[in-house]
């Protein structure tokens, strides 16, 4: 964005109540959202927008914390600012399905296999799942998860074989994990624990996300259960804390929508 395009676009409203660094705000906020400002573009810098509106830096300083606080730029010292790229948005209140949420989101999901095979399970896999004893046959599924062919994370899952006899002949590069487990299987997640802990991530799974080596990012394990009450997966992930952000709805205890919190997780792009 220049002067003379700035200059040209944003008038002050003399007929509102909104303080000035709300209107601001509002106005880069749609600059950024209709694609007009595209990721890593450099902001207008303060001084100018103080000097073409004639108002202080402190309001211009309101305007812009709330584009931070929006996850829409960033500020680097003595640089400027420069407009952020989206983040993925999860929120923790519904059974989390990456393929149709990253869909939702308007971007294009897919996924490269690692590994795709059944193995006899260890004694971590046995306790993990819950199995019977060690040895009984697990499918494990390791992907990493792309949208738009950029790599979010890192996953790793495994099923009870019994579950879901013939599944690693499945081309889970196009196909939802989930959905063949539900349509094929007749598998229908009842409920799912999810454990979300900050880590850095190491070498080796930063160059498989094509990040910077030990940024900040979480780790992720999910147990999904059957409505009996049985294990049905097990998965751990690795997602990269730059372009991830988890929401979560709480709700009064007294609110007759729930006598409890519920916990669910899903992925969008904002």
């Amino acid at each position: 964005m220049d002067k003379e395009y700035f200059r040209s676009t944003f008038h002050l409203s003399p007929n509102t109540t909104a303080p000035i660094y709300t209107q601001l705000a509002e106005y880069l906020k749609y600059q950024i959202q209709s694609g007009l400002l595209k990721p890593g573009d450099k902001m207008l810098g303060e001084n100018d927008i103080v000097e073409i509106l004639d108002i202080s830096r402190t309001t211009v300083r309101l305007a812009l914390n709330r584009l931070v606080e929006a996850g829409l730029i960033v500020r680097y010292r003595g640089r400027g600012s420069f407009i952020a790229e989206p983040k993925l948005r999860r929120s923790i209140n519904y059974l989390y399905n990456f393929t149709e949420n990253i869909r939702l989101s308007g971007a294009i999901p897919s996924s490269e296999i690692n590994r795709c095979e059944v193995v006899s399970a260890d004694e971590e896999m046995k306790e993990k799942l819950k199995l019977a004893t060690v040895g009984q046959k697990v499918f494990v599924l390791e992907r990493l998860r792309l949208a738009d062919g950029e790599p979010l994370i890192i996953e790793n899952t495994f099923i009870p074989y019994y579950l879901c006899t013939g599944i690693e002949k499945t081309n889970f590069s196009k196909a939802s994990l989930y959905n063949v487990l539900k349509t094929q299987y007749g598998i229908n997640v009842s409920h799912a624990e999810e454990t979300i802990e900050a880590i850095i991530i190491n070498k080796k799974n930063a160059s498989i996300l094509k990040c910077k080596n030990r940024m900040a990012g979480y780790s992720i394990e999910r147990t999904s259960y059957l409505d009996s009450g049985y294990i049905c997966e097990y998965t751990s992930s690795v997602t990269r804390g730059d372009r991830c952000v988890f929401k979560l709805d709480l709700y009064n205890s007294n609110n007759t929508r729930s006598g409890s919190i519920d916990f669910e997780r899903k992925l969008s792009i904002s």
